[in-house]
Parts: C-alpha cells; structure tokens; sequence
C-alpha cells in the first residue's frame, strides 16, 4: 500500500541544519579547514569539483555482477542509471519501489539499490526456513548495525556481544508484571511535569513532542530506576541522541558507503550523537561501579528491579566493562524511545481523526476499571484485556508503520536455500513487510482504516491469541519472526498502552478545526509522525466513562 499522506523529510532535515552549524563549536582541523575555505575560496571549489567528478565517476552506475542476472532489479530503471538518481530515488519514493517490486515481483527474490548497498529483498515464503538459521550464517546483529550506519552513529557496540538482547528476553519480558506499577508512577510524574494545565478549555500541543517526553521518563524508570531516572540530563541525552541519530542516519543513507567516514566529519548531528555518548558514560559510569559493587556483595535493592541491575546481573566479565554498560543504556534507549513514541503519537492523530472511536476505547477501559480498579493499580493482565485498544494499535501501525523494510540480515557465508537460490556470503536480505502485510490476501481491504480489524480477527473461535500488537506471523513481520524477533515488543506494547489509557481516562482530544490528521514524514523506508502536527486536548471533568463532548 503507497503512503499518500507521507510528505518527504528533506525540509525537516535541512531546516534543522543550518542552526546546528556553528562555526565557532567546530573541532580546531574543521575551523582551519573552513578558514582556508574562505581565504582560498577558488582553489577549494576546484576542489570539490574534481571530487564531484571523480566520485561519480566511481559510482555512475549500478553495477550487475553474472551471478546476480536471475535476480531481477527494480529500484532502476535500467541497469545504467547512475548510482546516485536510484538512491535519491529511494530516499524520496521507498513505498513505491518497495510497493511495486513486490507487486511485480511476489513469490521470488529481487533487489533494489541504495547508495550504500545493493539490498536483496525475499518474500515471506522464505521465513519458515530462515527463521532458523543461526547468527554464523545470517546475522541480524551485523544487519542491525549496517542499516543503521554504527560505525558513525555509535551503534556498533551491539556487535561486541548481546548482552543487551539476553537482558530484555531473560530479564525485562519476564518482569513486566511487576514492572506495570513502577511505569505507572512514573507516568503520573511525567504527566505533571510534561502536560501543561488546561482548566478544562481546548488548549493546542505538539503531541510528538510531549509524549517523546513521556515515553523517555517510563523508559528511564524501567532502565535506571529512582532517582536516576528523573535526572534532566539522563532525559537530554537520551532523547536528543535519539533524534541525532536518525538525522545522521538520513543523511549518510543518501551517500556511498565509502563516504561515510568523510560525510560524518562534518554532520552536526553526528557530533553531537558523539557527545552524548561521552555524556552517558560520565553520569552512568559511577552508579554502574557502584551496584557492582552492591551485586557482588550480595545486596539486594530497588534499583535491581532495573535494566541496568539485570544487565550488572547477567554480564560476563568481559562484558562488565562500565563504560560498555552505560553506552548499551543509551542505545537500548533510542530503540525504546523510538518505537513507543512513533506508535503512541500515530494513534492519538488517528483517534484525533476518527473521534468516533474513543467513546468504545474509553468504554472498554471503563470495564476494566470496575474489574481491577484503577489504573495505577492495573498489571500486564489488566492492560491484556483491552483487546480493541490492541486492534487499534495494530492498524494504526500498519498504516503508519516505522519502517516499510523488516526481517534485516546479513549473511555471514553463502547459504543455499530449499528451492536452490544461494544467499551469498555478505548479502544483506531484507523483507518489504509493509508491503506484505497490506496484500489484499493477507489484509482484505487494506486501504480501509478499520480500528476494530483484529479485534474482529482475536473473537473468532481459536484466534484469541493471535493478531495482537506485539505477536509475529509468518506476513507480519513488524518486529520480526522466530528466535531473533524484537525482544523488546512486549514491554513497547505495554507501555504504549500505559500512555495511552491515562491521556484517554484524563482527556479529552479533538483536531483544531478545519485540519487533518497531520500527514506523515517519509524518508528511505523510515515513515514519521509529523514532528510539528498539532492537536488540542483538555482535561475531562470526571474520570469515569463519558460520551466524547461535541465540539461547541
């Protein structure tokens, strides 16, 4: 399914830029470099002329090796088309290549191109049989930390262990039971802080950046506990690293691999993705060496129940090093903060426009209530019972998903599939799971935005586990499939939910009028929420269920 309302991120991305860039905060080899710029202004263009000529030279065209002719190329035209038109191309038009590839291309393996790799996309047929291979065939972790260009973006300390994976599986998922009551708390806390009062009029607010802010407290409770987690520089560090870290990731996307390092040099983002690490390690590291110091004395306190301390917990001593510790903090962070964010901003513009679907939630919420009592009070299995606001997560996020690309691997050697096609060695595979998920055959009427789509599905007989938020199958494949699925969905949904149900029970919300639902930012595969979308809330006079109030 195309993207309609998706707008492209390039006026984002560059109206950030310019104030960002500050001469006097450059490294000292940059101030030169800029200094001799404007002193030398002619010799330096000639410069980057010759450059310019000599890179496209290099990188004109998309080059098909003999090996590659059965699997077709769709991302071009034809196999001359420079480089750089397909992966400007890309970056501008994702949905419709990944949309038309699989359209033409739906039972068999084909590519498309980007500026910094050639991307072999399967369908899902595929998924039974690699769903099994191990990491030292198809690696996930490798994959992860290409698609998201670590080696500038600090995201390559996945690739020295998974301590970060085993601690969400063995350790998070397991607790989120006793977790529900401490991210309630906290979310009281947050709401004061970060809500600003209405005295029951229409008031207008940023929804993407209050609940970015709401998310990054929960998140923070979770990972650090008290007080740590209220600590205003925790806060920066992970939600502006968060940001920084995709604009740099945008941005290098549209460059070849091999002019990263260069491009990086001189990203403002990248540098202050840098600092923020540095920034992480300072803060941290002294709690770290201290509940280590705790652990292997045998104490036993609240911060344990924390990432951080299930992390102290199960580490090797290789993996123990402090410093490794408080950077797998910041990167769990952005993956935290990013997915929960985007799904909880996403719903409330949907709900904003199909007001008619808030009196049933509030409804369904109202039920649980007199069940298990108030909320601050609810655990996983309270929150499991709102089926319908589950069905409205889901849709909203096959309309609006993340990423329009899943299931990333990288192979470590060639590995020959069932039907005889070889996965070379160093091929990157990915899957086009949004274009998958809205086949008419897998979603009837997938342009049609039906809230209640999976709750219908969970009521027939035997389904009832199935077609949740947080569950995978074989054509939905948001956060994966099998034993290297997203180890994080399960607390993601559960706080998504957490947010919602206390800005649902607690508010009231509307579009200003005359406006739409604000139109998605789409860059490479990546589809935003509209950063500066507006909506208008006020706080609901009781607590207990009501009919939305019609606009006066």
């Amino acid at each position: 399914m195309d993207h309609p309302k998706a707008v492209g991120y390039a006026p984002y991305l560059f109206s950030r830029i310019p104030d960002a860039v500050k001469i006097e905060s450059l490294q000292k080899p940059l101030r030169l470099g800029v200094q001799y710029a404007l002193e030398h202004p002619y010799q330096v263009a000639t410069i980057a002329v010759l450059l310019i000529i000599g890179i496209t030279s290099l990188s004109s065209v998309v080059t098909i090796s003999a090996n590659d002719n059965e699997v077709p190329l769709y991302s071009v035209r034809s196999a001359w088309e420079p480089q750089i038109w397909s992966s400007w191309n890309f970056f501008r038009r994702a949905a419709e290549i990944l949309n038309g590839g699989y359209k033409k291309f739906p039972n068999r393996i084909w590519k498309f191109t980007r500026a910094d790799v050639d991307m072999l996309v399967l369908p899902p047929r595929y998924v039974k049989e690699l769903r099994s291979l191990p990491i030292d065939i198809a690696s996930p972790t490798a994959a992860h930390a290409f698609n998201l260009s670590g080696s500038h973006t600090n995201m390559n300390i996945i690739l020295k262990n998974n301590l970060h994976f085993r601690t969400l599986q063995e350790k998070l998922t397991p607790n989120l039971n006793r977790l529900a009551r401490p991210m309630q708390e906290e979310l009281e806390y947050a709401i004061n802080m970060e809500i600003p009062e209405s005295n029951g009029e229409w008031v207008q607010i940023k929804p993407y950046h209050s609940i970015l802010r709401l998310v990054a407290r929960v998140s923070a409770r979770v990972f650090l506990g008290v007080p740590l987690c209220r600590s205003e520089e925790w806060l920066e560090i992970s939600t502006e690293f968060t940001e920084n870290t995709f604009i740099s990731l945008v941005i290098l996307r549209m460059f070849p691999r091999f002019l990263h390092g260069i491009v990086s040099w001189f990203l403002p983002s990248v540098w202050r993705a840098n600092n923020y690490i540095r920034r992480a390690k300072r803060l941290l590291t002294p709690e770290i060496k201290e509940r280590q110091a705790a652990w292997r004395k045998g104490y036993q306190t609240e911060k344990q129940m924390s990432l951080l301390s299930w992390m102290i917990e199960i580490a090797s001593e290789a993996e123990s090093k402090p410093q490794d510790l408080a950077h797998l903090e910041v990167v769990i962070s952005l993956a935290s903060i990013h997915t929960s964010q985007m799904n909880a901003v996403h719903v409330l513009y949907d709900l904003a426009a199909h007001p008619e679907c808030i009196p049933i939630l509030l409804e369904e919420i109202d039920s649980v209530v007199k069940e298990k009592g108030d909320c601050m009070s609810w655990d996983k299995t309270s929150f499991y019972k709102l089926k319908r606001l589950d069905s409205l997560m889901r849709e909203s996020q096959r309309h609006n998903p993340p990423t329009l690309l899943s299931y990333h691997r990288i192979m470590q050697r060639d590995h020959i599939l069932s039907d005889g096609m070889v996965l070379p060695k160093g091929a990157h595979i990915t899957m086009p799971v949004n274009a998958i998920q809205n086949d008419p055959l897998v979603t009837p009427d997938p342009e049609e935005f039906q809230p209640w789509r999976y709750f219908d599905l969970r009521s027939q007989e035997g389904q009832g586990h199935l077609h949740q938020f947080a569950t995978t199958e074989e054509n939905i494949l948001n956060f994966g499939k099998g034993k290297f699925a997203c180890p994080g969905r399960f607390f993601a949904s559960l706080e998504i939910k957490t947010i919602l149900v206390r800005l649902l029970m607690d508010y009231d919300w509307r579009l200003p009028v005359g406006t739409e639902r604000p139109a998605n930012v789409a860059a490479h595969e990546f589809i935003f929420p509209k950063q500066e979308g507006v909506l208008e809330f006020r706080k609901r006079k009781k607590p207990e269920v009501e009919a939305t109030r019609s606009e006066e």
